[in-house]
């Protein structure tokens, strides 16, 4: 009776010790990580100026009221220029030590795809006491998400190749990605030297700014499963 128990007990041993043993095709894949930045060069379509206004005073109103009047003014230069926009800041007075005079600040950004009216204007502003505390070339809303898009493209054609370069070094070839990240970069505005450029200490001649190609980069990271030929 033992002997026959053991035979029949074989058939129901079978299928887990099967369902043990992983197939030879898994054992041999390769599991590769690559990663890749792809890159998009755009030439800039928008010029952006920052300017500050700031004025210190022992009274807390006065030194408030003196940016008031220098924003006004210059928020009426920029309205009747065509083609700037014009945004402020929100208004701030501290002092920083008892006894010590009350610093009030508020700073105007404008912006513009005709670079020559607004470096003219920013000039203006400068002479009138405003200082221009950043000046940048960027690229608007639709360009930069075309820019990302293409960059990414780049990335992804580049894993690609990486990846399929290895497999052949490796004598396998590529069965499948898995587990792809993509990671976009912010536009990188091309600023001007960071010393604020003040009326008094500067000719009357406004500021310039070169316009370079703005780069945009992606990077795409993905795990890549390698399988022999």
């Amino acid at each position: 009776m033992t002997p026959r128990r053991a035979l029949l007990a074989l058939p129901l041993l079978a299928p887990s010790l099967l369902a043990l043993t992983p197939p030879a095709a898994a054992d041999e894949a390769t599991r590769l990580r690559v990663s890749e930045t792809g890159t998009a060069r755009r030439e800039p379509d928008e010029i952006q100026a920052s300017l500050k206004a700031e004025f210190r005073n022992s009274q807390a109103a006065a030194a408030q009221g003196a940016v008031n009047r220098a924003i006004t003014a210059a928020l009426e230069a920029a309205r009747a220029t065509p083609g700037i926009t014009a945004t402020t800041s929100r208004p701030s007075a501290s002092r920083p030590e008892l006894g010590r005079d009350w610093v009030a600040t508020q700073s105007l950004t404008l912006r513009a795809g005709d670079p020559v009216a607004l470096l003219e204007l920013a000039g203006r502003l400068q002479q009138s006491g405003l200082a221009v505390i950043d000046l940048q070339w960027r690229l608007t809303e639709a360009p930069t998400r075309a820019a990302r898009e293409e960059a990414a493209r780049d990335a992804l054609r580049q894993v690609r190749a990486r990846a399929a370069l290895v497999a052949d070094e490796l004598g396998m070839q590529v069965s499948q990605m898995r587990d792809i990240f993509l990671d976009t970069a912010a536009d990188g505005p091309t600023p001007m030297a960071a010393t604020a450029m003040r009326a008094g200490g500067y000719s009357s001649a406004p500021p310039q700014l070169v316009r370079e190609d703005i780069v945009i980069t992606a990077r795409v990271t993905a795990d890549i499963i390698l399988t022999p030929k």
